[in-house]
């Protein structure tokens, strides 16, 4: 496989390969070629030489959450070489793939560097992590590995603003989602919400947002009407998001996730409020906080607030990458749509023309979804006896 950066070509061999396995299949074929009583160079040596002469040549690094249109395009010209035709049709399909994943790479790029250096912008991104489970121990027994332990969810809401990136890290156990959504587009949105709340409003005229392209909680025709209401509230004068393409979806929120799960791995847990302690130590800029009982922050009902009686769909969202609201009078309801950065834009018409909308109209608070007896039992048979003292009794009697 290669590679091209600025320095130049390089080629990767598989990630099952090391210096060690290279080492003896040289010496296998040295031995061939000229005999085992021949002298061989010794194993730092051939290190030396190969940094040396093949700087180039190096070891693809084990990687997850690959794109799978690349995945399928490499297969394809690995199968395709021995017909150069079909070869140079599926190369040219990769490339046009990977520069629209470039671009749109560039355009969220591009973004974080307006929000450094205009302070009228405000530059928000946010996603879901990887779930974490409590109890946890870096020394973990191996029967635990079998059972289904309490579930933390952790939903990231990261500002990039003049040069300073932070993170609101919500933390929210598994009996903690509000009854009748659960983990989808109106939780998500409740969560930027408070963020916005927090720390991304401040005065700004401008928010650009960039997040992925999951249709069951960003990519959505409720998030859409989500931020025209901003715009309606009058919060920004302009609102734009960006969605990147699928398998290259990588930005700063995986940063700040990182960081967490580097000092969760290495550390014990008994309780929910210990993820939140390990968010707040993990880096300066990491922030957690917890739904506690609606201390936290409250659940709201979009979906009610913005139904269809009030709200129109938007046909073939997911062909769309970019959208952008405004706050003047002849296009609030409405928003702009296009499919790549800079690309030529479509109005579609949201709201209705009824006007029977009240954009202040008070948000219904949701109740949280109570856990199951099942689950409760469950909990305190099998998971209970991994959390220390005196911890256990937070787990369902």
């Amino acid at each position: 496989m290669r590679h091209r950066n600025d320095s130049g070509n390089f080629i990767y061999l598989p990630t099952n390969e090391n210096y060690t396995s290279i080492y003896n299949k040289y010496k296998e074929h040295y031995c061939l070629e000229h005999g085992e009583n021949e002298n061989i160079i010794s194993y730092s040596t051939f290190r030396r030489l190969w940094h040396e002469l093949m700087p180039n040549l190096k070891f693809q690094s084990p990687a997850s959450d690959l794109c799978e249109t690349c995945e399928e395009f490499k297969a394809k010209m690995r199968t395709a070489k021995s017909d150069i035709d079909e070869f140079n049709i599926i190369k040219n399909q990769f490339e046009e793939h990977q520069e629209k994943a470039d671009l749109e790479r560039q355009h969220y790029n591009n973004n974080i560097e307006k929000s450094k250096h205009d302070l009228s912008i405000a530059h928000i991104c946010y996603d879901w992590a990887q779930n974490v489970t409590v109890p946890y121990s870096p020394q973990q027994v191996g029967s635990i590995y079998f059972k289904t332990a309490y579930a933390v969810h952790l939903f990231g809401v990261c500002k990039t603003e003049g040069g300073e990136n932070k993170q609101i890290n919500f933390v929210i156990g598994e009996n903690e989602f509000p009854k009748g959504v659960a983990k989808g587009a109106n939780t998500t949105l409740n969560m930027v919400y408070q963020a916005i709340k927090t720390f991304a409003k401040d005065g700004k005229k401008n928010l650009n947002i960039t997040c992925d392209n999951c249709i069951a909680q960003n990519k959505n025709n409720l998030s859409l009407f989500f931020w025209s209401w901003l715009c309606m509230l009058g919060w920004y004068d302009n609102i734009t998001i960006n969605f990147m393409v699928p398998g290259h979806t990588k930005f700063i929120c995986d940063s700040f996730f990182g960081q967490i799960k580097i000092i969760y791995r290495n550390n014990k847990v008994n309780t929910i409020d210990d993820i939140e302690e390990i968010v707040n130590k993990s880096s300066k800029g990491n922030e957690g906080i917890r739904y506690n009982g609606g201390i936290g922050w409250k659940w709201f009902d979009f979906q009610k607030i913005f139904s269809n009686k009030n709200f129109i769909n938007l046909p073939n969202i997911t062909k769309y990458h970019h959208f952008r609201f405004s706050s003047l009078p002849q296009d609030l309801g409405k928003v702009y749509c296009s499919k790549k950065s800079g690309g030529d834009e479509i109005c579609h018409k949201l709201l209705r023309d009824n006007n029977n909308f009240d954009k202040n109209e008070k948000l219904n608070v949701l109740d949280i979804m109570p856990i199951s007896d099942e689950r409760k039992k469950y909990l305190y048979q099998k998971i209970r006896q991994h959390v220390e003292d005196p911890h256990k009794d937070n787990y369902y009697l």
